[in-house]
């Protein structure tokens, strides 16, 4: 067992390998990249709004939005 200098240690649990990290989301960041292209998901500079909501609903509506609208899906 231990002797009476070394702490007692207990296992709780057990950490498992790693689920892929950066390298299982790579294929995810490559067609994100691929769609939007160039195109920022926010547009740079300086935006105010009234109320937090009204500027939640233009960021989701920035970050939805397609890159070239003349495209049909």
């Amino acid at each position: 067992m231990h002797s009476g200098n070394e702490p007692s240690i207990r296992l709780v649990g057990r950490k498992g390998k790693p689920k892929g990290g950066l390298e299982a989301a790579d294929g995810l960041l490559q067609l994100v990249i691929a769609l939007r292209g160039k195109k920022p998901f926010i547009p740079k500079g300086v935006h105010r709004f009234k109320t937090f909501e009204e500027a939640q609903s233009w960021s989701i509506k920035m970050m939805a939005r397609r890159t070239n609208p003349g495209l049909q899906p």
